[in-house]
Order: C-alpha cells, then sequence, then structure tokens
C-alpha cells in the first residue's frame, strides 16, 4: 500500500533524476564546445606558426642578401681605398642613410599622428554642434526659470 508521502517522494526522485539528466547533458555540451574552441585554437596556431616560420626564413634571407651586397660594395671600395678607410667610408655612408631614413620615417610618422589628431578635433566639434541642443535645456538648469 502506497501513501501520500511516499507519491511525493517519488516525484521528487523523478524530478531529482530529470534535473541531474539535465545537469549531465549541460556539462556534456560545454565540454564539446570547449573542445571544439581548443582544436581551433590550435588549428590557428599551426596556421600561425608555419607563416611565421616562413617570415622568418624570408628575413633570414634578405639579411644575407643584405651582407652579400655589402662585401661586394666593401671589394669594391677596397680596390679604390685601403681596407680600414674603405670600411670607414662605408660605415659613414651607412650612417648618413640610417639617419636620414630615421629623420624621414620620424617626420611620416608625426604627419599622420598631426593628421589624426586634426579628424579626431573636427569629429569632436561636430559631436558637439549635434547634441548642443539636447545639452541646452540640461545647462540652462532652474537658475534659467
Amino acid at each position: 500500500m502506497h501513501t501520500r508521502g511516499d507519491e511525493a517522494a517519488s516525484a521528487g526522485g523523478r524530478m531529482g533524476d530529470a534535473a541531474a539528466r539535465l545537469a549531465e547533458d549541460t556539462a556534456e555540451l560545454a565540454r564539446r564546445e570547449v573542445r571544439a574552441i581548443q582544436d581551433e585554437a590550435v588549428t590557428a596556431l599551426k596556421r600561425f606558426g608555419a607563416g611565421g616560420l616562413l617570415l622568418a626564413g624570408a628575413g633570414t634571407c634578405g639579411v644575407l642578401a643584405l651582407w652579400a651586397a655589402h662585401e661586394a660594395l666593401l671589394r669594391a671600395v677596397e680596390s679604390v681605398l685601403p681596407r680600414g678607410k674603405a670600411a670607414v667610408a662605408l660605415t659613414c655612408a651607412y650612417a648618413c642613410g640610417a639617419a636620414a631614413l630615421g629623420m624621414a620615417a620620424r617626420n611620416r610618422i608625426r604627419a599622420g599622428a598631426q593628421a589624426t589628431a586634426g579628424a579626431m578635433e573636427k569629429e569632436a566639434g561636430q559631436l558637439e554642434q549635434e547634441h548642443a541642443p539636447m545639452r541646452g535645456g540640461e545647462d540652462a538648469g532652474p537658475e534659467a526659470s
């Protein structure tokens, strides 16, 4: 014979089972999503790793090409000047080139920064003009009445 309390306990047990199944399903779904995100991250890192390795190889080849060009230029200058003076002449030429390129880069960066600042000031002015009618009532305050 069943009593009313037994039926309530049985119903509570079924609710508990459903809640447990829901929790398990939710946990499994979360685990699958985490695995999918991890797989995507690993794939992206592999692609980046291959691209980074190729870029490093290109940089190394570029440095070697510059070194070879330097050596060829040094040999050519050594045919006209003594070895030490040829090295000093090339060093001065490289230093002048570095200074000129550095100054040109600085000027370009400054010009870009000034253009950006000007554009931001212009945008800020436009936003102030657009929102001035809205603030007109707020700025007047209770003293204006």
